[in-house]
């Protein structure tokens, strides 16, 4: 008989090799999606003009209010500038990454999709949240990165290697907590049947993200941070890459992270119990 020590060894390895089989699976659906761009460039060149007329329209706002004023409530024209290129990258990664399979989910459920999926051996979760990939939406991810630097540039702030690292974490913990929203809110197929609304009032909600926090309300910051946390992935890296911000915002960001992927998780288990095929 195997010891505790062993078997403990034993179930640690496969779930190691659980986690890498997920990650190479992972890798192929990006070449795959790499592959699929390749023989649709049009697609890639109408991604990016559309990303280009969206970032130029997202700015125009900002040069319009700052044209009367240089600083709106602490904040000067670059930083919201700034700001704009945060928001281009975050909202081309979820374009690239989130969308185009959160969009599938009422697909998956109501024409038994998801029956096949729960036969592969990785984890079905993974599988309906990731498999999917727009590389096009890249270029918005690559535009977002031009206008984030100009801005800081403009603003001559020179972040030092602490406060990138405080900015990244967050805008990653701001990446996977609008995730975890939006999957809690598509996984509602499960008992709503359809959902493909709510992708449209996610990325309407996502909208206010583009504006720095504090032109809220209070009541609307607080729903920002916590109920719908796009604060974290817009606001509070530009305030970190001014070095407004401490490493209590990125302790409360992945605390929250944390807490969100477990109820999202949750969901999804809890939805799984009440499926039944639609094939059957």
């Amino acid at each position: 008989m195997k010891t505790y020590a062993e078997e403990r060894r034993s179930l640690d390895r496969n779930r190691l090799q659980m986690q890498w089989r997920h990650v190479r699976l992972w890798r192929r659906f990006f070449a795959q999606a790499v592959v699929r761009e390749t023989h649709y460039r049009a697609h890639f060149l109408t991604t990016l003009l559309v990303g280009l007329v969206q970032l130029g329209l997202g700015i125009v706002p900002t040069l319009l209010l700052f044209g009367f004023t240089s600083e709106v409530h602490g904040w000067s024209r670059a930083e919201v500038i700034a700001l704009v290129g945060v928001f281009q990258i975050i909202t081309g990664l979820i374009a690239t990454f989130v969308a185009p399979n959160l969009n599938r989910m009422t697909t998956y459920l109501t024409e038994g999709e998801l029956d096949g999926v729960l036969l592969r051996p990785v984890s079905s979760q993974f599988y309906l949240t990731l498999r999917w990939i727009n590389v096009a939406e890249l270029t918005n991810v690559a535009s977002g990165i031009v206008v984030l630097v100009i801005g800081l540039v403009q603003s001559d702030l020179r972040p030092g290697f602490g406060q990138v690292v405080q900015a990244v974490v967050l805008a990653g913990c701001g990446l996977v907590l609008l995730t975890a929203v939006w999957s809690a809110m598509s996984f509602l197929a499960f008992w709503l049947q359809s959902v493909n609304p709510i992708g449209v009032v996610f990325l309407s909600m996502v909208e206010a993200g583009r504006y720095p926090l504090v032109f809220f309300p209070v009541a609307v910051r607080t729903f920002l941070t916590f109920a719908f946390p796009v604060a974290f992935a817009t606001t509070f890296p530009v305030r970190a890459l001014a070095g407004d911000l401490g490493w209590g915002p990125v302790g409360l960001g992945l605390g929250l992270a944390v807490v969100a992927m477990t109820l999202v998780r949750l969901v999804w288990r809890r939805g799984l119990l009440t499926y039944s095929s639609a094939s059957s």
